[in-house]
């Protein structure tokens, strides 16, 4: 009798599993077949977050879970901001004139930009700006990486500041071999990128520090004026959100 019901619990056991199995690669499949243009996915799943070699409000390093997530291949360019000014006459970027980007500048990344201005385009656009937990993981992926690509600095994989002077934006999508595992561009250098979390210190970190709370939103993946040290993917800094900053951008998830 024992004998019989230990293998009718192993014959369940096994069903189970199958179940769980073919459960989940049908979610995959459906969800590997769903895309939007323009949009990288980003599937579920836990990533390292934080490092223990930073700055103090970078710290600890700790694994946080996301459920999936599309976030747009490249930062958001003047052109489609233009749209977006067009059609709800909104303010234009100060740094514009006649209402208009500089001439051939259209694919560079949209600045001098408004934390509420950049949450209204995403609005517009029928997305969202991402949380920095977001940012980190579609930076560093599920290895920890230090870079998007990998692990060792290479100049020519992103827009950082040059050795004498501050360097200049570029076009987005201009270095390509520094995307992420995933595809996704510019997440190191070019414009930092705003996000929706406040600079709150991360849980387990004690140390305390004047500019935490809901005063300043946190921003992302330095810019052509800072070394390819801030462009790191754990790096963060903040920003108070009604900021114009000329290498400040963004870009949206969903």
């Amino acid at each position: 009798m024992k004998k019989n019901k230990l293998i009718f619990l192993l014959i369940f056991f096994f069903l189970s599993v199958l179940e769980l199995y073919s459960q989940t690669g049908k979610k995959q499949i459906a969800e590997q077949t769903y895309q939007i243009p323009g949009m990288i996915y980003i599937s579920s799943g836990e990533f390292l977050m934080g490092t223990e070699d930073g700055f103090d409000y970078e710290t600890p390093k700790r694994k946080v879970f996301l459920p999936a997530f599309f976030i747009d291949k490249y930062e958001v360019t003047n052109s489609q901001f233009k749209r977006f000014v067009d059609s709800t006459l909104r303010t234009p970027p100060a740094h514009w004139k006649g209402g208009s980007f500089p001439k051939g500048e259209e694919n560079y990344p949209v600045s001098s930009i408004a934390y509420y201005d950049a949450l209204a385009y995403a609005k517009w656009a029928g997305k969202r700006l991402p949380t920095e937990e977001e940012w980190e993981k579609a930076a560093r992926g599920s290895d920890a990486r230090i870079y998007p690509w990998g692990n060792d600095w290479e100049k020519k994989y992103a827009n950082v500041r040059p050795m004498l002077g501050f360097g200049k934006p570029k076009p987005v999508g201009s270095c390509p071999e520094g995307a992420s595992k995933d595809g996704v561009c510019d997440l190191c250098g070019n414009v930092w990128e705003w996000t929706t979390s406040w600079f709150q210190p991360y849980p387990g970190n004690t140390k305390p520090d004047p500019n935490y709370g809901e005063k300043f939103k946190v921003i992302r993946g330095g810019s052509y004026r800072q070394s390819e040290v801030i462009a790191q993917t754990v790096r963060r800094d903040f920003l108070d959100p009604n900021a114009l900053r000329i290498d400040v951008g963004f870009r949206c998830v969903k």
